[in-house]
């Protein structure tokens, strides 16, 4: 991870889920995390199963020139790519895998600038994950794009695996996997993972000796 919205939030993901998969909504307090606070978003099913933005973040919806509550996520990108981030955003929920992508986006001069978005699962009380909370920031060392982004395209997706973790995000580099051999753990990342673009893995999460956290 690349940005310091994206490394603040996985850590503090990391901290609130303890020993679960991902952390129930009500553990995560808007205030922990005030100083990201405006690049981050929460993301919750529809009844059309795309992901709609239940949240999303003062500076992250100023950089699309637009409030993003209440549309689709994978509406910020290109018309092609829609149904493959459609995937990628399920796949986080229904396997409680967390994923980064780092994404080109397209401003109204067609100039294009980097960013990386996380995507951490959340569950409700009693549910599986069913919601996820990300982050968005352009990557270090940007320039200043010359209007609202207009759409994004997709560099690479990198799926996060909690338990290998040893370190928090911030110190730890990727870990590159080929994509066959993601294929044969379709139990732990899902099957849909396999077919979208570069694939790396991340090893994330808790020591195995540390204290459960309360």
């Amino acid at each position: 991870m690349q940005t310091k919205a994206a490394t603040a939030l996985y850590d503090y993901w990391t901290r609130q889920r303890g020993e679960r998969p991902a952390p129930l909504r009500a553990a995560i307090e808007p205030a922990d995390i005030a100083a990201i606070l405006p690049d981050v978003f929460i993301l919750e099913q529809s009844r059309l199963r795309n992901p709609r933005f239940r949240l999303a973040g003062t500076r992250f919806c100023a950089q699309f020139g637009r409030e993003l509550k209440e549309t689709d996520f994978d509406a910020l990108f290109s018309p092609d790519l829609r149904s493959r981030v459609a995937r990628i955003t399920e796949n986080v929920m229904a396997h409680a895998t967390p994923a980064l992508m780092t994404v080109q986006l397209v401003d109204g001069a067609l100039e294009t600038t980097d960013a990386e978005i996380v995507l951490l699962p959340l569950a409700s009380k009693g549910r599986t994950a069913d919601r996820i909370i990300g982050a968005f920031a352009p990557l270090p060392g940007q320039r200043q794009p010359l209007s609202a982004f207009r759409y994004a395209t997709l560099g690479s997706v990198s799926v996060i695996d909690p338990a290998r973790m040893r370190t928090l995000a911030g110190s730890r580099p990727a870990v590159p996997m080929p994509v066959s051999v993601m294929a044969v753990r379709p139990s732990t990342l899902g099957q849909a993972f396999s077919r979208v673009m570069h694939l790396r893995i991340f090893e994330g999460g808790r020591n195995a000796g540390e204290p459960r956290e309360r």
